[in-house]
């Protein structure tokens, strides 16, 4: 008997996660339009563990990024495993903000384009 293929999104469903469209990674599709193309969907209220690529003998490394109900991104900063929070320098719009950070929150405000 024939193998059935699983699909991505019977993957993907009730995970929070959503699968990008094809053509967003397509660069001639209409809907691309010159803008940058999407690698992941955050889903809403779940943290997601995201690694850097390091050289072989570095420490592993990453960040923590929620996308929160009332709006706005928890950011916080992890080293050598996600458990392993670590406090980080801050900058905003080149000037330091702090040297001890583990929590980044980033809001937008509409309003205050």
């Amino acid at each position: 008997m024939a193998d059935k293929k699983i699909k991505l999104k019977d993957l993907l469903k009730g995970s929070g996660f959503e699968e990008i469209p094809k053509d967003w990674h397509d660069v001639d599709s209409p809907k691309r339009a010159g803008k940058k193309s999407i690698d992941m969907v955050l889903p809403l209220d779940k943290e997601v563990v995201l690694k850097a690529t390091t050289e072989e003998g570095e420490a592993d490394r990453g960040v923590l990024v929620k996308w929160k109900k009332k709006g706005g991104y928890e950011i916080k900063y992890w080293y050598e495993n996600p458990d392993n929070i670590v406090p980080i320098g801050l900058q905003a719009d080149g000037t330091s903000k702090g040297k001890a950070v583990k929590k980044v929150t980033l809001e937008y405000h509409p309003d205050k384009d």
